[in-house]
């Protein structure tokens, strides 16, 4: 059996921004708070699962009338301290509209989704956000880390999809 994972079906009024804004192309490694993310594959299913999922397992279920849309690849704490994936916001982008998305991670046997990255660790990483069926995919995904006195957003990468 599996535990269902949720993403929110609605869209995002204002951009959220970040102090500092990092471009990234798709296909190219980039590191964020001493976390190093390489993304390779891109793709689109149902729901999502772990690669191995052991006999009880978190996943993102399906939804009628839309597909998830992800961008997956690994993800190294190279931090000596263990890092909270919820720390972290993610929004994906298309044709200039935001809307909320995820990031996911896998224990390393690759057969749950956790919260937490242990020092050293190499994760497999999901950016993941829920596409109307017939629409279109994301042109990017915007990652968030830190707060500043102001309590807004330090860091902002925005990852282009092989779409943008």
């Amino acid at each position: 059996l599996g535990s269902v994972c949720m993403i929110a079906l609605s869209g995002c009024s204002n951009a959220t921004t970040g102090e500092q804004v990092e471009v990234i192309q798709n296909g190219q490694s980039f590191s964020l708070d001493k976390m190093i993310f390489d993304l390779k594959e891109e793709g689109n299913n149902t729901s999502i699962k772990p690669d191995n999922p052991s006999e009880y397992y978190n996943y993102y279920q399906e939804y009628e009338g839309y597909e998830y849309y992800y961008v997956k690849g690994t993800l190294k704490n190279t931090d000596e301290e263990a890092k909270d994936i919820s720390a972290y916001y993610v929004e994906s982008e298309t044709s200039g509209v935001r809307d909320e998305a995820k990031i996911a991670v896998t224990d390393e046997a690759k057969s749950d989704f956790i919260k937490y990255i242990d020092p050293g660790s190499e994760v497999d990483c999901y950016l993941i956000t829920l596409v109307k069926d017939g629409d279109e995919a994301p042109d990017s995904f915007h990652i968030f880390s830190g707060f500043n006195d102001d309590n807004k957003w330090k860091n902002e990468i925005q990852y282009n999809t092989k779409f943008k």
